[in-house]
């Protein structure tokens, strides 16, 4: 059991929020309800998730030690609740356990909820909102090491999309053939690209397919854009309507700012298997990573928000000093801590150690930011199938990215004989329409109101608007910037920014690996495992854990 002190297994439990108070096809959602811009007319706000710092904006740096006033043991410190700092402390229990060995191990999160960006919230009347549109890739590969699929009761989407396209009533569809024979004719009549487009497609499918994830990522990285029209030779037509909207509501920027190598992965993960959303909504994924972590004697403590981190001094410290301020202060005392946020906060802590000042200075990968707007009606969804919907008219400037029915993929999202729309908003519509979330609400119905001129009616009229979530922090950059996270296998925890960490500790998140939720769990194993090492006193490199 989990403490802030968890008297009533909180975080096993979906939140509950009111309806009235205020990945993106991204792979995550932040989870803080500050309301920002909320118009005094307005019943719903935009929500921003910005999560509270594991650190003090001025670092307190002039705060006294209060290590002397007596200080928790752990042997094992992971500063960080989300999937990452999860799958370390479960990878780091479990190799400690296969040990027949016992270690202290403590998890501290500063917020209340655990999870990071992979969360969500229930209304009073039953709607579950992931905070963020989010999908579950089936066939990431760490993830499926990690995670028990049947206890997630996943109901996958059809694969493909409909595209909105100018001029056209009837949303246009993307199909794959490859997967589902029974669409060739359908694939081959759709107004998406032309017939040389879809021939291209197949190399492009074939390649992703019969390569090895390792073998993708040693091609020669360009950006997206340049590797669709140059690479795979696809025309501008195919590219704007349909892989554009398509890629840029998955990776929150513009294809040009995007890795191919990321492209080349993610299509693979798509073309191999299926996306598809859990019963309880993303959340369970959390749920699952906090029992599992639990059962094997992890110690969760939330609401503990770090303020400092020091070492006895030089890079062969013996002991490391945690200190934290929650509601009490409380200082933990460790031989090896396991840095779980992201870069930015990362920096911040290994940057005040006596001699890594100078990560301070290094810039900060840029962070990509999304919005997501649900609504909430009584009857029919317009899109009868578990599908994905691209707004194909990118040139329009309007706000809506792509839009979902998660109710349609999976029964679980909303209560008998209702249904749940999910819009993605991207940071730039978002921010044009920051704290004026009455206009954004009308933008996006009139938006939907063409794109399904039989439902216009009840868009404008009559579907609840229940949250705006604004996500500052969705993904990290996997594309140029310093330290970009499109880095298969994980990086080094040992090592940050080029440097080598002092003795004891470690660093992992997806900015350590990509920015999915596979690179989360892939650096969160490897610092697992290479912390448990560290604790068993068995030397990181060429060792074997006991199996």
């Amino acid at each position: 059991m989990h403490t802030k002190e968890l008297s009533n297994k909180r975080i096993a439990k979906t939140r509950t929020s009111t309806t009235t108070t205020a990945f993106a096809f991204n792979w995550f959602g932040l989870g803080n309800n500050d309301s920002e811009g909320a118009d005094q007319n307005s019943s719903i706000g935009i929500t921003n998730t910005q999560q509270k710092d594991f650190v003090s904006s001025d670092w307190l740096s002039n705060l006294p030690s209060f290590a002397t006033k007596g200080s928790e043991s752990a042997d094992i410190v992971i500063i960080g609740g989300g999937v990452s700092g999860l799958s370390a402390a479960i990878t780091a229990a479990e190799a400690i356990n296969k040990n027949q060995q016992k270690k202290n191990i403590i998890l501290l999160e500063a917020n209340e909820k655990l999870g990071g960006r992979v969360t969500s919230e229930k209304t009073d009347d039953g709607f579950v909102l992931d905070v963020g549109f989010a999908v579950f890739i089936e066939e990431y590969p760490e993830v499926k090491k990690i995670l028990d699929y049947d206890a997630l009761e996943l109901k996958q989407f059809l694969p493909g999309a409909k595209v909105k396209l100018k001029g056209r009533k009837e949303l246009a569809r993307v199909s794959d053939p490859l997967r589902n024979p029974l669409d060739i004719v359908d694939s081959v009549l759709s107004p998406i690209g032309s017939l040389l487009d879809k021939v291209k497609v197949l190399p492009l499918v074939l390649n992703v397919r019969l390569s090895s994830i390792e073998a993708l990522f040693s091609e020669e990285e360009t950006d997206t854009e340049t590797a669709l029209i140059e690479r795979w030779g696809f025309s501008d037509n195919f590219t704007n309507t349909f892989l554009k909207p398509f890629l840029e509501g998955i990776f929150l920027t513009p294809l040009s700012q995007q890795s191919s190598r990321m492209f080349s992965f993610v299509f693979k993960m798509f073309s191999d298997g299926s996306a598809a959303l859990p019963k309880g909504g993303m959340i369970a994924v959390t749920n699952q990573l906090v029992e599992k972590a639990e059962s094997l004697g992890v110690q969760i403590i939330t609401e503990m928000p770090v303020t400092r981190v020091l070492t006895s001094g030089g890079k062969d410290n013996d002991n490391i000093i945690i200190e934290c301020k929650g509601d009490t202060q409380r200082c933990f005392e460790t031989s090896s801590v396991v840095v779980a946020t992201d870069g930015r906060i990362a920096k911040k802590i290994i940057g005040n150690v006596k001699g890594f000042e100078s990560l301070k200075d290094i810039p900060d990968q840029p962070q990509l930011s999304v919005g997501c707007v649900y609504y909430a009606f009584e009857g029919k969804a317009p899109v009868k199938e578990p599908i994905l919907v691209l707004n194909g008219m990118t040139e329009d400037n309007e706000p809506v990215n792509n839009v979902c029915f998660p109710s349609m993929v999976n029964e679980g999202y909303a209560p008998e004989g209702y249904n749940l729309c999910s819009v993605t908003i991207l940071s730039e519509a978002m921010t044009l329409y920051k704290n004026r979330p009455d206009e954004l609400d009308q933008a996006v119905r009139r938006q939907l109101g063409c794109w399904f001129l039989d439902y216009q009616s009840d868009i404008m009229d009559k579907w609840e608007l229940k949250k705006i979530f604004y996500v500052p922090k969705a993904q990290p950059s996997q594309y140029n910037g310093p330290f970009p996270a499109s880095f298969n296998g994980a990086r080094s925890s040992t090592n940050f920014f080029g440097k080598e960490l002092p003795k004891g500790f470690f660093v992992c998140g997806d900015h350590m690996a990509t920015a999915t939720l596979n690179g989360a769990v892939e650096s969160g194993v490897r610092a697992g495992t290479d912390v448990a090492r560290a604790a068993l006193s068995i030397p990181i490199q060429n060792a074997v854990l006991a199996e």
